[in-house]
């Protein structure tokens, strides 16, 4: 029982952060145009991608680097590691982006996305920070304010301020909402560092740079590509069919989304878990056994009531909403799966493992949604990325089987002894 209450109590502040991404994206879902949405949509995707390898890889490295520091009580060292990734974060993501701007410049066909394609310099770096910060602030136990500043917080402050500017000026552009997006970012970003200074013990910095940036770089090979995948399609959808197409398939994406709330909770439970030196298997096996009725159960809820969530985007082509929600949920079925699979590789074995199966998974998707899109359209981009998703998990789920020797059973919930590595 103890599993089901500490899954289901990180369950609440994951689900804090999805529903937080429903209030924005429905709010200005009403208000924008369906082009000016569909641009919103495409360059939120592309921030979002942007911001693992803007933080040069520390957003996700942190959890394995801190942690074991702040056991070990090492403030000079947490000291230090804060200081080298705010300067990495500053320094690599405004150089990631500028390449990235002037490519995507060069490249798209849409001038709408082209002219506001520049506020990314302002939103990736200070959004890199405050995913290294929110990392950092889950190492230093500070389990769910770090997951409710990680997206939850800045989502509902840029509600409020647009509500607020809606409200003063009667309308909003997609500038103002750029603007207001930067403005959350910064506030978000000065909280989480009040927080890490309150937490940290002040004394005088030591450094271990290269050990630092080294595992971090392993960990961006590691986990930038996930994060590119992920939202991959929407960025094609938005390059073949335009932001028409995107202000379709953004709400399926938002909606599909909202199983990242097991998947989240599941991947903060589980880190803990497999960085300690003896990790049960029976209770990594409840938490699986808990994840697959869940899993399954929000997927069939989902299903159900797919039309009603559609509506309240105001979405007009419902029966292609539907499809596409439909198909991006079948992949989903894999979820537990997947989680698990990765976490294993990331935490225990060797991270580019993760890299190399997505890599040839994201290779298929891509040849795949390439055939698809002429004769299927926007329903044949979603197969293919539904079927790359199914892919990818099994591919993992064959390595921690093979090579790690985890028993089949603590993937399917069905482990009863006590042991593991």
């Amino acid at each position: 029982m103890d599993v089901y209450k500490q899954f289901l109590s990180l369950s609440s502040f994951t689900a804090l952060n999805h529903f937080s991404r429903i209030l924005l994206t429905l709010f200005l879902a009403r208000l924008l145009s369906a082009e000016q949405f569909g641009t919103f949509g495409a360059l939120l995707a592309l921030c979002e991608i942007l911001l693992l390898p803007a933080s040069m890889g520390f957003s996700a490295s942190l959890m394995r680097l801190s942690h074991p520091l702040y056991k070990a009580q090492q403030h000079d060292l947490l000291q230090g590691l804060k200081r080298v990734y705010l300067v990495a974060s500053c320094l690599f993501g405004i150089l990631l982006v500028s390449c990235v701007v002037a490519a995507f410049s060069y490249v798209s066909p849409h001038q709408t996305a082209k002219e506001h394609i520049f506020y990314l310099l302002l939103l990736v770096p200070v959004g890199a920070i405050m995913q290294s910060q929110a990392a950092f602030l889950i190492a230093l136990n500070k389990t769910k304010v770090g997951l409710f500043t990680q997206q939850c917080l800045f989502e509902v402050l840029t509600t409020l301020f647009c509500f607020i500017v809606f409200i003063i000026g009667g309308g909003l552009s997609l500038t103002v909402i750029c603007q207001l997006l930067f403005s959350a970012l910064v506030c978000v970003v000065i909280y989480q560092y009040w927080l890490i200074k309150k937490t940290i013990e002040p004394s005088p910095a030591r450094y271990q740079t290269k050990q630092w940036c080294s595992s971090s770089l392993i960990m961006l090979a590691s986990g930038a590509g996930t994060v590119l995948v992920a939202k991959l399609d929407v960025l094609l959808v938005h390059h073949w069919f335009g932001a028409a197409g995107v202000s379709v398939f953004f709400p399926v994406i938002v909606i599909a989304g909202l199983l990242t709330i097991i998947g989240n909770a599941a991947s903060q439970f589980l880190k803990p878990l497999l960085m300690a030196n003896t990790a049960p298997y029976q209770q990594v096996s409840e938490l699986m056994r808990l994840l697959w009725k869940l899993n399954c159960g929000a997927i069939i809820t989902l299903a159900v009531i797919a039309y009603p969530l559609l509506t309240l985007y105001g979405e007009k082509q419902l029966e292609a909403g539907h499809q596409l929600l439909l198909i991006l949920l079948l992949g989903q079925l894999f979820l537990p799966a997947r989680i698990l699979a990765s976490s294993i590789i990331k935490l225990n074995g060797n991270p580019l493992h993760n890299l190399y199966v997505l890599l040839a998974a994201t290779s298929i998707t891509l040849i795949m949604a390439w055939c698809l899109k002429d004769s299927y359209e926007i329903i044949g981009v979603a197969t293919a990325f539904s079927f790359g998703f199914i892919l990818g998990a099994l591919c993992r789920v064959a390595i921690i089987v093979k090579t790690m020797q985890v028993p089949v059973t603590v993937l399917l919930g069905t482990h009863k002894l006590s042991s593991i590595r």
